[in-house]
């Protein structure tokens, strides 16, 4: 699977813009700001209807103009397939697959399996716990539709069962049996989704610490655990976890326990990334972390994802750079786009790559080339 084109309309600093791919590697560069990150924004945009940057799609029109419009030709299983995104002011947006409009934007989630690395991922680490969710929530659904319906469908219980308890507290009165027709709804979608959370750690972590050890050294031991509120994944322990919380649940009026307070937590040689990882161990945390990702992906799926770095090379060493070079070309089979500042210096980093398996582009105000 490989994106042959990409063509945008008054998407961001682009006016117009078409540009043909290589199947293999991308590099592109360019100064800050000058838009090379705007167009891994629009692929992922295609791959998941969302950029990465920013939820509200009115925020990715061209300044002064009142829609974008996103196409890309995708060459998968042989075959070829347009996939379209435009997005009209009041309008709202809409995604094509072929001439066929989709009824839900969540059909597309995993059509196109795709994984990104961007700058400020370091938030994985130092953000919150729902940063963390998202992260696992969008792997899993990538490969398993499954799990994204019943994510959907215990976020819309949750939002119920919460308006109910605050209903509860205007109206100054409590009905146990009402809050149970919400629990009844809740519990299945709650024991898929910690079903499929577990094995993701379980399968993930092991990814993971070759990724990391390739790129820092044997030395460091990494471990991602994943925390839940519950160790009995069964109706009765949720069952019971819920009831526990009835009370504090009545006062706070709100849910406040269930998977959506699991959280993974990431340490070095038993001790926390976040409190005690340097810089440069983070941003190497995170790029094992995306990495594994990725071959997790292509594990379940048994396609080879395409991959987008986001000016993951600066201020990382020329052990590290070398590292993650030689994985790129060895171990990522699909297809690659990356951007940074310095072209000289992917240059350098992709030497030993034949030149059939690259191209290079060059951005400069929203105007992109390609140079080999």
């Amino acid at each position: 699977m490989y994106i042959k084109y990409l063509q945008l309309t008054q998407f961001r600093n682009y006016n117009e813009l078409s540009l043909a791919f290589n199947a293999s590697i991308n590099c592109i560069s360019g100064p800050n700001g000058s838009g090379k990150t705007n167009i891994l924004d629009a692929l992922h945009y295609l791959a998941f209807t969302r950029g990465f940057r920013s939820n509200q799609d009115k925020q990715a029109i061209q300044e002064g103009e009142t829609f974008f419009f996103n196409q890309m030709l995708l060459h998968k299983h042989e075959r070829e397939q347009k996939i379209q995104c435009n997005f009209i002011k009041g309008k709202g947006k809409k995604v094509l697959i072929g001439q066929h409009p989709l009824k839900k934007m969540s059909e597309h989630i995993g059509s196109v399996p795709m994984v990104a690395v961007l700058p400020n991922d370091t938030d994985l680490i130092n953000g919150p716990s729902a940063l963390r969710r998202k992260f696992v929530d969008m792997l899993i659904s990538q490969y398993d539709h499954s799990y994204l319906q019943h994510l959907i469908q215990y976020e819309r219980v949750i939002s119920q069962r919460n308006a109910l308890l605050k209903l509860f507290v205007e109206r100054g009165g409590f009905d146990k049996d009402e809050l149970e027709l919400w629990n009844f709804q809740l519990i299945p979608a709650a024991m898929y989704i910690h079903q499929l959370r577990t094995k993701f750690s379980e399968e993930f972590l092991p990814i993971f610490r070759h990724y990391f050890k390739r790129i820092v050294s044997e030395r460091e031991t990494p471990t991602i655990r994943y925390r839940s509120v519950t160790k009995d994944n069964t109706y009765e322990g949720w069952e019971q976890l819920l009831q526990e919380q009835q009370m504090k649940d009545r006062v706070m009026q709100y849910t406040t326990n269930g998977i959506h307070r699991d959280d993974l937590i990431f340490s070095i040689n038993d001790q926390s990334v976040r409190n005690f990882g340097s810089q440069g161990q983070q941003k190497t945390f995170i790029i094992a972390l995306k990495l594994a990702q990725y071959q997790l992906l292509e594990q379940h799926t048994q396609i080879a994802p395409i991959l987008l770095l986001d000016d993951i090379f600066d201020k990382l060493d020329e052990h590290r750079l070398g590292a993650i070079a030689k994985i790129l070309d060895q171990e990522i089979k699909g297809q690659i786009f990356i951007t940074d500042t310095s072209h000289e210096r992917l240059a350098a980093i992709f030497k030993g790559v034949e030149k059939g398996q690259l191209a290079f582009f060059e951005v400069m105000h929203g105007v992109a080339k390609r140079l080999v």
